[in-house]
């Protein structure tokens, strides 16, 4: 049962790039992720509401401000400008290289987190993360793979890497100011996942609104929304359904069943689950250099998620 639920999860996840992907060509990627990040933390409110029977003015006055400040850093962070990245990174180098960033993220988790949260590393997880980088080094070069990509209208430049690493490193970072948004004094707090999702989407939301305001874009992003410019509408709703919305949903039953680290193993195949789905919305050929990078850039991963059990049997 967690398996299936978390390969659900990882479909979800994989699924929800393309249609984000086509609403950041026809909106732009600051306002699509002005309004994602609303509708999703309108959606993941009334669920939370619904799945713990609470009210709204509970599900905003329980957490403390330790859960504010932290979780709200954590969706600053990671969603309005780790997202913001990647949906850029999506829209210049496409889903398939992409996606692949996002295995970067785990490995800046894990730096930050020994810096910050005292967590252990060991020469096997240093090893996972140098096959990881390897594996998204290989499919950015690849000549082969960039030379089908830009037939279909993506292109392999300076602008698309730069913002996929960016992306992947800030979600990394959301992730750990995440785990010590649920942290006080060492002890864990009470606070839902859901709640604590619901935290990070409002900061994230607010603060992509403040940017917006600030830089004068905030009319404009608007009006594209409200007009549905080039009819995006139904991609940035399928986009947050998918992802946000189910994604988070289907992970937290994957977690209840699984252990953490076997329910990431299995998220972590999300650039594996990409390559076919890129085929079917795009066309775009699965070239050999890019099967062979995602799994290269995936075991890695898994190595880095199991790397005290690999140095146990060593």
């Amino acid at each position: 049962m967690g398996i299936l639920v978390a390969i659900i999860t990882t479909f979800c996840w994989s699924l929800g790039i393309f249609p984000f992907t086509e609403a950041a060509r026809r909106f732009g990627t600051s306002a699509l992720n002005q309004y994602r990040l609303l509708l999703a933390w309108i959606f993941i409110g009334i669920i939370a509401c619904a799945y713990y029977g609470i009210s709204p003015y509970t599900l905003a006055t329980t957490p403390s401000f330790h859960n504010y400040l932290y979780l709200g850093l954590s969706g600053i962070v990671g969603f309005t400008i780790g997202d913001f990245c990647a949906f850029n990174s999506f829209k210049i180098l496409g889903p398939k290289l992409g996606s692949l960033y996002t295995t970067i993220a785990p490995c800046a988790a894990l730096i930050l987190g020994v810096i910050v949260l005292n967590e252990r590393i060991n020469v096997v997880g240093v090893v996972g993360m140098a096959v990881t980088i390897s594996g998204v080094i290989w499919l950015t070069l690849s000549k082969k793979d960039a030379k089908e990509a830009e037939a279909h209208g993506f292109k392999r430049n300076k602008a698309g890497i730069i913002y996929g690493i960016v992306g992947a490193l800030c979600q990394g970072c959301g992730l750990v100011l995440s785990k010590s948004g649920f942290q006080k004094t060492g002890e864990l707090t009470e606070i839902p996942t859901l709640q604590a999702v619901w935290i990070r989407l409002l900061f994230a939301f607010s603060a992509a609104m403040i940017i917006s305001i600030v830089s004068n874009n905030f009319l404009a992003n608007s009006k594209i929304i409200f007009t549905n410019r080039n009819k995006g509408m139904g991609y940035m709703l399928a986009g947050t359904i998918l992802g946000p919305v189910l994604g988070v949903s289907f992970s937290l039953v994957a977690i209840t069943h699984l252990h953490v680290a076997e329910a990431q193993t299995v998220f972590a195949l999300l650039p594996v689950f990409v390559l076919p789905l890129n085929y079917f919305f795009y066309k775009e050929k699965i070239t050999l250099p890019s099967v062979l990078a995602c799994i290269t850039a995936v075991l890695g991963v898994f190595i880095l998620i199991w790397r005290d059990t690999i140095i146990a049997w060593i």
